[in-house]
């Protein structure tokens, strides 16, 4: 693993509703359970494991060293211990050739690009900015990484047809993440997102981030996973901010008295997943 530096920043985006739906729709949801079944089969041993972090290695990351310790010690406890990237900064021009995004950059704090095996992942400016008032920003951007890693290393996303969205594999990235532990990152994190709101002295613009899961999205995969593996939601609520710990609670009681639901996580052939989310 190395420090090095790349890549810049994007605008754009809206300000989604303010008013809150704690459960995703039912084409929503399948799509959710059958997508986590295929990539928990996909990405065998490290998904496995019955496992949520919770208190982050590094609660504020606020500089490329202190971010790449935390990178690191997470890395270590989902299945990636070996492997390799460049921690760069996005000021210092763009990637070197060869290097592509995995899914799309815009809209992000950060980014992995591979060349083959190789990985640089991008980190903008504006995350350390963010890490000082917004620190689940940061961690839930880690924890999509390195689910994008994760699905890179089994030979890409689910849905192989040409037209697939880039929402869609932004989503996906974060599916990774909750079936490698990270749910809860992953949920705090997509509150942000949707509240586009840090309090104020942040000095970015959080109308430009986006997301792959939305917030009832991600509380609801969170609840699919942990019934899955048998991990209790009392854990994940502690760690839980409260819009997302009620998120969670919906979730959980919906999973619950929908077992065809749990049904969908068993792996499914790529062939048999659809990929709209539905509206």
């Amino acid at each position: 693993m190395i420090l090095g530096s790349l890549f810049g920043f994007g605008d754009g985006g809206a300000t989604p509703s303010a008013d809150v739906d704690f459960l995703p729709t039912d084409d929503a949801r399948s799509w959710l359970a059958e997508s986590l079944g295929e990539l928990a089969a996909r990405l065998d041993a490290p998904a496995s494991t019955p496992r949520w972090l919770t208190v982050p290695p590094v609660e504020k990351p606020t500089d490329l060293d202190a971010l790449f310790e935390h990178i690191c010690v997470v890395q270590t406890e989902v299945g990636q211990r070996d492997v390799e990237f460049a921690l760069v900064d996005s000021t210092e021009g763009p990637p070197p050739p060869g290097f592509s995004p995995l899914g799309d950059p815009q809209g992000q704090l950060m980014h992995t690009f591979a060349r083959g095996d190789e990985l640089a992942i991008m980190v903008t400016p504006a995350l350390f900015r963010v890490a000082a008032k917004l620190p689940a920003l940061v961690h839930a951007s880690v924890a999509r990484e390195l689910g994008r890693i994760a699905i890179h290393r089994v030979g890409g996303h689910l849905d192989h047809r040409d037209d697939i969205g880039a929402e869609d594999i932004e989503a996906e990235a974060e599916l990774a993440a909750i079936l490698l532990g990270m749910g809860i990152w992953i949920a705090n994190g997509a509150y942000v997102y949707e509240n586009k709101c840090c309090g104020g002295g942040c000095g970015v613009d959080l109308r430009s981030l986006r997301a792959g899961l939305s917030l009832p999205e991600a509380c609801f995969a969170l609840a699919l996973d942990g019934r899955r593996r048998g991990l209790s939601p009392k854990l994940a609520t502690k760690h839980l901010e409260s819009t997302q710990k009620a998120a969670f609670k919906a979730a959980v009681s919906c999973v619950a008295r929908t077992p065809d639901l749990l049904a969908l996580v068993s792996a499914l052939p790529a062939a048999a997943l659809g990929s709209s989310r539905g509206g």
